[in-house]
């Protein structure tokens, strides 16, 4: 459960005079923010090319800076935002700043505010940031090239026109993936009724019973028509929005104290209203976001169809046959003096390459002549004193393969004449889905362990099998993440629900359950599908308070 403040239990208990407040919030809303070729001030910086992308400009510079214009949100109760990108590439230090306004000019007259990524920030009706872009480190020129390391600098000719630039190793830094990610605080009179929360599930996850809520709104000015101008809703994927609702009591001082109670996605506005003598209300309907998270698929397949499982540890993964290059004989190669031609017949079925020597014992027309043949050069004979036949009675070899020999002008055979030639098996190539992995430690033909006729790659998941076609199963390493309440940690997190995860008893149960290890692969499962596989083999307890997931080991105690 989640603790309440003390100001909060306070009012909470009075018997009188207390003053409940509700608060609903809707996001995330993408704020553009104005970052684009030829928009706002450029210092020694460029667009990256990409969303959210700030890079140096060309040249060994030590320093830069992009200012954007003033930017105007669409809607006054958009009063919140959260910051968020990724760690600098190169040797840069970036500081992102922030200033806001009632008007453009408030905005001019006011001071920056640093920023940290994932921090909330309040927001006026205008806004306007500023990016700084600094080197952490001074890189310098060696005399010899063998002095060279990751802190040197090098440069490059600017021929035809003369002169070098300098660069340090790791070239020029930037700033990726900035994005700003808006709150909307819905207007408290125009909440109606705020709804009842109900959130059901059994500790196995086998009942999965969503929690869905509705709050009724005032729709009174069109809020909530589509394309009007004054819509909260005006990105084109608005199911994509959450809601996050908060009972809360307003104190003494006037300030009010949270709690969030609920947060979930938005599913449909329904129930809509917007003309003469009918109310003017809207439902906005959400789901359980704890909920709706667990209904999403892991393992899912890629847009092109490519499997893509969810795997964890160590696993036994069967291999999916997707190619077959046909066994092959190479060109015969002849040296000699003789004038018989050498042809080749069959099918090579064996496992493994091959180099065949045929060598003439004695001279002689085609069939009257001997040979023998060898598989390692001659240093040893298969068969000797064979006939050196034609068409009509060709000379078997093995796997498959025989050889005849066609008269040719002069003598057909002369003693010591030599024909080479490899043969080659068929290869079959098994896909392992999931990769890249760790490393693949064992592959079994048929269930029995081989390693001979096999060459596997670990980075693509490809085994390639020689010789004989098979049932391929292979042991990977996806990595080492091997303990039960770890890999349930991962699926949460790839359906987005990390921050759902309650720390403390997930470090818990992990502690007491140091020795468990299992390997799994999940394919095209919902979240909560995974865990229940999980959780039903190692006696662990899970459950959802108030937007919190939990765990508890089960020990044998009563």
């Amino acid at each position: 459960m989640r603790q309440a403040g003390v100001d909060y239990l306070r009012e909470e208990g009075r018997c009188r005079g207390a003053r409940p407040r509700v608060k609903a919030v809707l996001f995330p809303y993408e704020l553009d923010y104005g970052l684009a070729p030829g928009s706002g001030e450029f210092i020694r910086t460029a667009y990256g090319g990409e969303p959210g992308k700030l890079v140096m400009g060309d040249g060994y510079l030590t320093s830069g800076s992009w200012t954007s214009p003033v930017v105007q949100i669409f809607s006054p109760y958009l009063d919140e935002a959260v910051a968020s990108w990724e760690e600098p590439a190169g040797h840069m230090d970036v500081e992102i700043r922030l200033r806001t306004g009632e008007t453009p000019a408030g905005v001019a007259q006011a001071a920056f505010t640093l920023l940290t990524s994932g921090q909330d920030i309040s927001l006026a009706p205008y806004f306007q940031v500023k990016v700084d872009l600094s080197e952490t480190i001074r890189a310098w020129g060696v005399d010899d090239p063998g002095e060279v390391d990751e802190f040197s600098a090098y440069g490059v000719d600017q021929g035809p026109d003369g002169g070098f630039e300098s660069y340090a190793s790791d070239g020029p830094g930037c700033l990726a993936a900035f994005s700003l990610a808006g709150r909307l605080t819905l207007p408290e009179r125009e909440i109606i009724d705020p709804g009842g929360v109900r959130v059901e599930l059994a500790r196995d996850f086998s009942e999965l019973r969503t929690g869905d809520h509705v709050l009724v709104l005032d729709n009174r000015v069109g809020q909530w028509l589509n394309r009007a101008e004054n819509a909260y809703l005006q990105e084109p994927d608005w199911t994509r929005k959450q809601l996050a609702l908060s009972h809360g009591w307003e104190l003494p001082d006037g300030t009010v104290a949270w709690q969030l109670l609920y947060q979930g996605v938005v599913q449909r506005l329904s129930g809509m209203a917007h003309g003469w003598r009918q109310p003017h209300r809207v439902r906005l309907e959400s789901q359980d976001g704890v909920a709706a998270g667990l209904k999403q698929k892991i393992g899912a397949p890629a847009d092109t169809g490519e499997r893509r499982p969810f795997m964890r540890g160590t696993y036994l993964a069967r291999g999916e046959l997707i190619r077959v290059v046909e066994a092959s004989v190479g060109e015969i190669s002849r040296t000699g003096s003789g004038s018989a031609g050498l042809n080749l017949l069959g099918t090579y079925r064996g496992g493994y390459r091959k180099d065949y020597l045929l060598e003439a014992e004695t001279s002689g027309e085609v069939g009257s002549a001997t040979c023998r043949w060898s598989l390692d050069q001659g240093q040893s004979w298969q068969k000797a004193g064979l006939a050196a036949g034609g068409a009509d009675n060709p000379v078997g070899l093995d796997e498959g393969l025989s050889v005849s020999w066609e008269p040719g002008l002069g003598s057909d055979l002369v003693a010591g004449d030599r024909w080479t030639f490899t043969a080659f098996p068929s290869i079959y190539h098994y896909q392992v889905f999931g990769a890249p992995f760790e490393a693949i430690t064992a592959v079994y033909l048929s269930g029995e362990e081989e390693d001979d006729r096999v060459t596997k790659d670990a980075a693509t998941g490809l085994i390639q099998v020689s010789g004989k076609n098979a049932s391929v199963s292979a042991r990977v390493v996806k990595d080492h993440t091997t303990h039960p309440v770890d890999m349930v940690a991962d699926i949460l997190a790839e359906v987005g629900l990390e921050a759902a995860i309650h720390q403390d008893s997930f470090a818990l149960a992990k502690s007491l359950t140091p020795e468990y290890a299992l390997g799994v692969s999940f394919e095209n499962l919902t979240a909560a599908q995974a865990i229940r596989e999980i959780v039903r083999r190692c006696l662990y307890d899970l459950w959802i308070d108030f937007g919190e997931v939990k765990i508890r080991a089960y020990l044998g105690e009563a």
